[in-house]
């Protein structure tokens, strides 16, 4: 039984999730939003399938985020193999500006032009004025980057500040760690999480390197941080869609 199993999952059609270890037919994990219906592990999205499980049928029109405004053009290309997607949507009716980063792609790393995305997702916003809603996931700074990758951080929460009354909803998902979590990530109005995401600065094993100890192994999780009072609330997966739109409804 377990070669058939293993075979199953080597071809895609069955999957076993990481945390009950419970193999799930991938078609129904698929059905139920690759959330697990044994424990409600939620398993990572790449942006493609985050937008089209957030965003109103074909409302989701990509943006040429990764240009400055100098650079602007009607024949400027908008595909763009990065991590970080991001354009003009609607979610149940509500129009807003949404950037979705792609944890799949250099682990979801902020260097330059994910920080000019960023930049131009937030200047949008400001220019269109409609929310602006991120949903984000990285390992932090792209250090092949060096200081130009740091100082995305800087830029990116200057920007932020430059908004002005647009509101900005954060969506944490996993993991949100460095300099996303110690940036524009932070800085919003609203800040919601899927559970067991984890949000923080350093790895568990970087702090522990550091420290000489050992921390709770659910101290960076999303339902610890929430009740450190640093997130507004933890929403499953299933029901983002319907409480991003009545978020959208108020702000």
């Amino acid at each position: 039984m377990r070669q058939v199993l293993d075979i199953a999952k080597k071809n895609g059609r069955w999957t076993e999730c990481p945390s009950c270890k419970e193999v799930i037919i991938t078609k129904k994990l698929e059905e139920n939003m690759l959330v697990c219906p044994h424990c409600s592990h939620h398993f990572r999205l790449n942006a493609a399938k985050r937008i089209e499980l957030t965003c109103d049928t074909d409302s989701f029109v990509e943006l040429p985020i990764f240009i400055s405004e100098k650079e602007h053009g009607d024949n400027v290309s908008l595909a763009q193999d990065e991590a970080i997607k991001g354009g003009m949507a609607k979610i149940q009716g509500c129009t807003c500006v949404i950037g979705v980063m792609n944890f799949s792609f250099k682990g979801g790393s902020m260097g330059v032009s994910v920080g000019q995305a960023v930049v131009n997702l937030m200047r949008h916003a400001k220019k269109v004025k409609k929310p602006l809603v991120m949903f984000c996931t990285s390992g932090g700074v792209r250090i092949q980057e060096g200081i130009w990758g740091l100082l995305q951080m800087l830029r990116t929460a200057q920007t932020r500040n430059m908004m002005g009354n647009v509101p900005m909803i954060t969506v944490f998902t996993d993991p949100t760690l460095g300099g996303v979590s110690a940036s524009f990530a932070s800085l919003a109005d609203i800040m919601i999480a899927e559970p067991g995401s984890r949000i923080g600065f350093a790895g568990q094993r970087v702090i522990e390197s550091t420290i000489q100890q050992k921390v709770p192994p659910d101290f960076q999780k999303a339902e610890t941080v929430l009740s450190q009072g640093f997130i507004d609330q933890i929403v499953d997966r299933r029901h983002m869609r319907d409480t991003l739109a009545y978020l959208l409804r108020w702000v």
